[in-house]
């Protein structure tokens, strides 16, 4: 019941991002879209370290007194890095610039400060009311962030106020709902929240070091991978390339994404379900999941791309065509994605290294990839090409690392039941 209340909400709020694209491409211009996808990129890597990924352990504590303060470490945490950020922009500003090649965000560098408040602060909340179960709430807020950020960037593009509109109204998109978490937080927790100690704080800060010091890594080059085609693209081409890039990944993966998002939350509970009562039915669900996503991905996704070229500069303008011929090499990377992404589940099984491992590939094999086509002048099309076989094969390797897991644990747990 909790995953139809939530995927239904995710569903709603993707289908009015959706809705309300062709509008928003016709007041901003490619290059507008492009500044905002290099500002969202950044963001959604800088905001990693906002509070350590201590927000991760919020569900686990027993006792709510312990919740408060590992709570109240987030809120610390988020103020020290909140700080950092804030001196690296207004005091670094020209070596960010220089090093990073942030020169696109230029006058709008400053905007990340309220961002990664905002998203650190929203982040933590969320991650309480996931603690809580409250569903109900995370999906209201899901809608409102969608339908906020979307009003919010049809407002300011009616009155032209180009990329800080975009920027500004990405940024409504992400917080809203921090009045309502803090809200009812306060008023279920209000008891609890007047225990918070030093000392509490000191001990959750030590009995949960395994998150700063495991999972933040991890989630940095997990986030590094999703964001670093735009970056590269910005490297190699124009913001005018990244922003028609922003739209085609989105008409590739928000449809599929509605899709994937309720499959994943089937899988991960049947999967739970099998690796306590039934492990040997692991390989058999796995495969049958893997086959059923692909007759849907590539008909799906495959249908999308082939239309794109067609319907792209009917729905968004003229402007944005290139953004449909994008999408046929983009599908080589949806595809498996779509397929693949849903049902794995390494640390289920044991192998979180593994997924550490390959993540840390993965970035390292686009890295080369568009590096290889920057040196070799490849057009944007290539380029996407290549980004594209990259992803595929990796994807590729994880359904192997999926299989090899689910046999090692099969084989482990065989190996306790007959001792």
């Amino acid at each position: 019941m909790h995953g139809v209340i939530l995927g239904s909400s995710v569903v709603v709020a993707q289908l009015f991002t959706v809705a309300t694209l062709p509008i928003i491409t016709r007041l901003y211009s490619p290059s507008d879209l492009g500044i905002l996808g290099v500002y969202s990129s950044t963001l959604s890597i800088i905001v990693v370290v906002a509070s350590l990924r201590y927000e991760f352990a919020y569900t686990l504590p027993k006792k709510e007194e312990t919740a408060a303060n590992l709570f109240a470490l987030c809120i610390i945490l988020l103020i020290i890095t909140s700080i950092a950020i804030t001196f690296l922009v207004l005091f670094a500003e020209d070596i960010l610039i220089d090093y990073f090649q942030l020169d696109t965000l230029g006058l709008y560098l400053w905007l990340l400060i309220p961002g990664f408040i905002g998203v650190g602060l929203y982040t933590i909340l969320n991650y309480w009311a996931i603690r809580q179960r409250d569903y109900r709430r995370i999906g209201a807020t899901r809608i409102n962030q969608s339908v906020s950020g979307a009003v919010s960037k049809i407002v300011f593009g009616l009155f032209s106020y180009g990329p800080p509109g975009l920027i500004i109204g990405y940024i409504i998109s992400q917080i809203a709902g921090i009045g309502t978490f803090s809200r009812a937080m306060w008023k279920i927790e209000e008891e609890n929240l007047k225990k918070i100690s030093f000392d509490g704080i000191k001990s959750v800060a030590k009995e949960y070091k395994n998150f700063p010091l495991f999972t933040l890594p991890q989630q940095i080059v997990n986030t590094l991978s999703l964001q670093l085609p735009i970056l590269m693209l910005l490297a190699i081409y124009d913001t005018e390339t990244v922003g028609l890039y922003t739209l085609a990944s989105n008409l590739m993966v928000l449809p599929a994404s509605l899709i994937s998002y309720s499959l994943s939350q089937v899988f991960i509970g049947e999967s739970s379900k099998l690796v306590r009562e039934n492990y040997l039915g692991m390989r058999s669900y796995y495969l049958k999941t893997f086959k059923d996503l692909c007759l849907i991905a590539i008909p799906l996704i495959g249908g999308i791309a082939l239309i794109a070229p067609f319907i792209t500069p009917i729905i968004f303008g003229e402007s944005w065509t290139d953004a449909g011929w994008y999408c046929l090499p983009l599908a080589l990377m949806v595809i498996p994605q779509f397929t693949v992404s849903p049902i794995t589940r390494l640390p289920l099984y044991g192998y979180n290294h593994w997924m550490l491992i390959w993540d840390v590939i993965r970035v390292c094999a686009i890295i080369i990839g568009f590096y290889i086509s920057r040196f070799l002048l490849f057009s944007i099309m290539y380029t996407l090409t290549v980004y594209a076989i990259i992803m595929f094969a990796m994807y590729l390797v994880l359904v192997f690392l999926d299989l090899k897991a689910i046999s090692n644990f099969t084989s482990r747990v065989a190996m306790q039941t007959e001792q």
